[in-house]
């Protein structure tokens, strides 16, 4: 039997920087472009309200017990394409509010398909009860806009003098850097209060290359950051729409330490490109990591 007291035991964040970026992970993965943490404070930073907005696809009601219902075994584990990078996989990111507040709802638009409308409604969960959420009923929304607002009520452990610090910006940079540089050129955006946060602030060298293979051309971005990302080492794979087809991890992954990196490539070879489990030719128009030319870029 899942209860409230299994639930905080089983390994939620226990830093509220990190419990706030699970909310920022969850919006991404809902195929949020923008991103709004907002906050109000008294003079004694008290913190008198804070959300965290996005503009994903929103939660549809009729899945709300494959999202909310599930834990420790995340619906998008059983929708996930290993061409696409899910950061919340867990079914448990939700509960993160425990560690900082003790109570939170969300605010959801997501577009029926069966009645052609967009249809909004909100879930409410309190640290008392983890393990019961409650719902009011959908209803039409004036609002022509998917999206997903997380409000965050009764403070027991953070105060406004955190979410404004240095060390919180630069915490949210390490985190979210890679994946808004990766998504550069789509506009990605996380703000707070208004503000984007500047990623380029903890990039300590950036080389751009292009590399000709055959009549196959690819855009290479080389990043150094100044500290851990909070992210493995890895090639981004990029298709000529930008998309990430894959990743795999680089020669000094874990090797060296010091050495914080990222490495984004990007062409149209990667249009039709699909990792495989077995590294041998596919068949048919899509290449995979068997491919000559890949062998030579990785090279």
């Amino acid at each position: 039997q899942i209860t409230s007291n299994s639930i905080k035991q089983s390994g939620l964040p226990t830093q509220f920087k990190k419990a706030i970026s699970e909310y920022i992970w969850n919006g991404f993965d809902a195929h949020a472009t923008e991103i709004a943490i907002n906050f109000d404070y008294n003079d004694i930073n008290s913190i008198l309200s804070f959300s965290i907005a996005d503009n994903g696809h929103g939660v549809n009601f009729s899945n709300l017990d494959k999202t909310f219902g599930y834990f420790l075994d995340s619906n998008k584990n059983k929708s996930f394409d290993q061409n696409r990078f899910l950061k919340g996989k867990k079914g448990k990111g939700r509960f993160s509010f425990q560690q900082f507040c003790t109570k939170t709802d969300w605010n959801t638009t997501y577009y029926d398909v069966q009645s052609k409308k967009h249809l909004s409604y909100k879930i409410e969960i309190h640290s008392s009860s983890l393990n019961d959420y409650k719902t009011s009923d959908s209803k039409v929304s004036p609002e022509s806009n998917t999206g997903t607002t997380v409000n965050f009520y009764n403070f027991t452990s953070i105060t406004a003098d955190l979410l404004y610090s240095i060390d919180f910006n630069e915490y949210l940079c390490n985190e979210f850097g890679w994946f808004l540089f990766l998504n550069k050129e789509k506009d990605y955006s996380l703000k707070i209060n208004g503000v984007k946060i500047d990623f380029f602030s903890v990039i300590n060298k950036h080389i751009e290359k292009q590399i000709t293979i055959g009549d196959e051309i690819f855009d290479v971005s080389f990043i150094l950051w100044n500290n851990n990302i909070n992210e493995k080492y890895y090639y981004y794979f990029l298709n000529s729409e930008l998309v990430e087809t894959g990743r795999k991890h680089t020669k000094f992954n874990n090797k060296t330490p010091d050495f914080h990196h990222s490495v984004y490539i990007a062409s149209k070879f990667f249009l039709n490109f699909h990792f495989t489990k077995e590294n041998q030719p596919t068949l048919g128009f899509e290449e995979n990591q068997s491919n000559p030319v890949f062998k030579i870029l990785l090279k």
